[in-house]
């Protein structure tokens, strides 16, 4: 199994990839891009939760985990997640 990590940076409504080991399909890193809308960790980081459970990472299956990152006031600044892919 492959381990990958990402940093998330939190902007606007999107999380976006600022440091990363994952790449795309044609193999590019994948920092920049965002975190799909529709994965479960992103609506659970929305509402400042950790989730963990399978996603598909830019076509392989994972099994991930994201945890929210929040300021010294509660506002989410960003997320880190963990995955092991299959």
């Amino acid at each position: 199994m492959v381990q990958e990590s990402t940093i998330f940076e939190f902007k606007g409504q999107d999380f976006v990839r600022k440091h990363t080991t994952l790449h795309v399909e044609d193999g590019k890193s994948a920092v920049g891009t965002k975190l799909d809308r529709s994965n479960p960790g992103y609506a659970a980081l929305l509402e400042k939760r950790s989730f963990t459970g399978e996603v598909t990472l830019f076509g392989h299956a994972c099994d991930a985990h994201y945890a929210p990152l929040t300021d010294g006031e509660g506002r989410l600044t960003g997320a880190l997640m963990v995955c092991l892919k299959k």
